[in-house]
């Protein structure tokens, strides 16, 4: 059951909303109550995902928005308040997860993944709470950071990078903006199916091996964390990264112990 917010008049903008866990966070938010504002760089999938919603827009819109440009950023959020009212909860989904070798990476691609997953979230952040604290309105922030910040795997030098970095983004905003009354936190998701199978069925049952719980995660596992995270009930959460993994990093180290 979504968390609910403290006022009808929540609004929450969810970025890389249009699908996957973006989508289920959106879904889930404007469950509870939240005006949602649903962006992303794929505004027709955006569009159909805020006119499924609401019918008449009043709780949820689409907006395009490009995370690797300030000047969308600020354009977005301006928009957004000026049509749906303050934003009080804002949720940084969007992020790029490709695989590039590192002995063959290029400098678009690197660059790529960090102006969409890094960079992005940091100027959304300050774009956020610098209208927070225009508007005098307290607020929360939920970066989506990954399982990859803590393990890494080939392949994903940049993916990995971005994310370990997003995480202390987080912490380190949560001590500056925590003076203005905004929380941040974050949220590691492990391996997530999203739609239809994702993952061959070798790798799945190879996968569930290291995780306790023994299956592989939903994007509505990762909407319950955030709609948690930006609720009344986590007014004393700052500057937390948590892990929805199924115990997957738990039982990496529990398998390292038992073979040294």
């Amino acid at each position: 059951m979504p968390f609910k917010p403290m006022t009808s008049s929540s609004v929450a903008l969810v970025t890389g909303a249009a699908t996957g866990i973006g989508q289920s966070i959106a879904e889930q938010l404007h469950e509870a109550g939240y005006r949602v504002a649903i962006t992303d760089i794929n505004v027709e999938q955006a569009q159909k995902l805020a006119q499924r919603l609401s019918a008449s827009g009043a709780n949820a819109q689409a907006f395009k928005l490009d995370v690797r440009l300030q000047s969308d950023i600020q354009s977005v959020f301006t928009q957004v308040e000026r049509e749906m009212g303050p934003i009080t909860m804002l949720i940084n989904n969007a992020g790029l997860y490709p695989n590039h070798p590192s002995l063959e990476m290029t400098e678009t691609q690197w660059d790529d993944v960090f102006d969409t997953n890094l960079k992005g979230t940091f100027f959304c952040c300050q774009a956020f709470t610098q209208a927070a604290v225009r508007n005098n309105i307290q607020g929360a922030i939920v970066n989506l950071a990954s399982t990859s910040a803590f393990s890494a795997r080939p392949g994903a030098a940049h993916y990995a990078a971005s994310k370990a970095g997003l995480v202390m983004l987080t912490k380190s905003l949560a001590q500056e903006f925590g003076a203005y009354g905004v929380r941040v936190n974050a949220v590691a998701p492990g391996l997530i199916e999203v739609g239809k199978a994702n993952v061959s069925t070798a790798y799945r049952d190879q996968f569930t091996t290291m995780v306790p719980s023994g299956r592989t995660g939903t994007p509505a596992d990762i909407a319950s964390v955030v709609s948690f995270l930006i609720s009344p009930a986590a007014d004393y959460v700052n500057g937390e990264c948590i892990v929805v993994d199924g115990g997957f990093l738990t039982g990496r180290t529990l398998q390292r112990s038992k073979t040294s």
